[in-house]
């Protein structure tokens, strides 16, 4: 598994407010300053689908990128590689067009479980799909928005995501 990303702000920004002032200030530093990364992760904790796609409207302000949006629960599949491949697909086709990409109900990710997962969890040497999933994110040379929903999920994600932006419940 990629270890987490090391670059300046990775994981050290301390989760802002959306609809704030601080919130607009951090988006403008990552997205148009001169910290612009063009590997950049931001992580939408909580609030409704709708306020998120808001979010992600005003976001795309800040940036030219085509915008590809997935719900993730339906790139899972019943295999492994199956999802695999359905993950592979989607950031490869939107590396193609150097897109932002969006991925709401992320939670599914951790609770995901396939058919051909082996049960003796010392046996398995394949890694579980939310950590092939970060070694993708932590790899896309693009922007990457991310929307989880359990805080200990938002926890867990924090060391690869640039910014978390928490949204009112």
């Amino acid at each position: 598994m990629t270890t987490p990303d090391s670059s300046p702000g990775a994981g050290t920004s301390s989760p802002v407010q959306y609809d704030t002032e601080t919130c607009d200030r951090a988006l403008r530093r990552l997205l148009g300053g001169e910290d612009e990364s063009p590997r950049t992760r931001i992580l939408f904790h909580g609030g409704t689908r709708e306020d998120r796609q808001q979010a992600l409207a005003r976001l795309t302000r800040h940036t030219t990128a085509n915008v590809h949006q997935f719900r993730v629960p339906s790139l899972l599949a019943d295999r492994r590689m199956q999802t695999q491949n359905g993950l592979r697909k989607a950031f490869d086709h939107a590396a193609e067009e150097s897109a932002l990409l969006y991925f709401d109900a992320a939670d599914a990710l951790f609770t995901h479980s396939h058919v051909d997962t082996p049960d003796d969890s010392e046996e398995r040497a394949l890694p579980t799909t939310a950590e092939y999933f970060f070694d993708r994110v932590v790899a896309y040379d693009g922007i990457v928005v991310l929307a989880l929903q359990k805080t200990s999920h938002v926890d867990w994600a924090d060391e690869y995501v640039h910014l978390v932006v928490r949204f009112e419940e």
